[in-house]
């Protein structure tokens, strides 16, 4: 695992999760807006470019993430982002509530799967054969995630599927395998620790149907959460393709009461 931090001259600290399959400089333009108010952490996971580790589970993770934290002497947190696997580390973390968060915003996080460990397995291998296909053809790639609307403005669209497609070829087979059994599986105590956070759930209303089982798990489990849907987005678009708005509705929710 890596951390790259940015605005340490901050007093306030944001944890910043990211989603899976993406290479870390997808979120600079976003990280780059926040640190300009907030002293930004940003997670590279094992098994991610070149950290030169497999991706083992959630659950170590979040124990590396909490580790670094106070080694670094940081016991608490002004603020915390998770997209998709990066919601599902987030809300192990605010679970066990060994660092407390004042705000935390789960974007489209994955949730522990309620079914049984047969149609689980059976799960993971169709996420890890999809996801695999994506990873050795340019064309299935592009027809799942379309160059017009995946590329950010002014960039070369030719040139940032080179660099994804190449990305994407670091990934090795246990990683693969470890993030989908993980992020869909990952252990939760069965009552969060009471910490005070201020909670919200986003999700892209076009991936709304998708997001159902995982917004009934968080409903329940973190009673106090609120829910909202970020018009015309899908999985994991706004943070990505939309750094302005992102940190719009970012600034909005984390100032709600200063």
């Amino acid at each position: 695992m890596r951390v790259l931090e940015y605005g340490k001259e901050h007093e306030k600290t944001l944890l910043f999760l990211p989603c899976t399959a993406e290479p870390e400089w997808v979120f600079a333009d976003s990280v780059g807006l926040l640190s300009q108010d907030y002293h930004v952490m940003q997670i590279v996971y094992d098994g991610h470019g070149e950290t030169g580790e497999d991706f083992i589970s959630v659950e170590t993770t979040v124990d590396e993430v909490t580790d670094w934290l106070q080694q670094h002497g940081i016991t608490n947190l002004e603020a915390a982002y998770g997209c998709s696997l990066g919601g599902a580390c987030l809300t192990h973390f605010l679970a066990l509530g060994k660092i407390p968060v004042k705000c935390a915003v789960i974007d489209a996080g994955i949730t522990p799967y309620q079914m049984p460990l047969i149609l689980r397995r059976l799960a993971c291998l169709r996420d890890f054969w999809g996801f695999s296909l994506i990873t050795k053809s340019r064309k299935i790639l592009e027809a799942a995630y379309p160059p017009e609307r995946w590329t950010l403005p002014g960039c070369d669209p030719v040139k940032e599927y080179d660099a994804l497609a190449a990305y994407l070829k670091t990934y090795s087979k246990h990683t693969i395998r470890n993030i989908f059994w993980s992020a869909n599986n990952y252990a939760l105590p069965p009552e969060p620790a009471e910490t005070g956070c201020r909670m919200i759930y986003w999700y892209g209303e076009e991936e709304k149907k998708a997001r159902r089982s995982n917004i009934r798990f968080i409903k329940r489990y973190f009673p106090q959460i609120r829910i909202r849907g970020i018009p015309k987005m899908d999985h994991a678009e706004l943070v990505m393709m939309y750094p302005q708005e992102f940190c719009r509705y970012m600034k909005e929710f984390l100032n709600l009461e200063e």
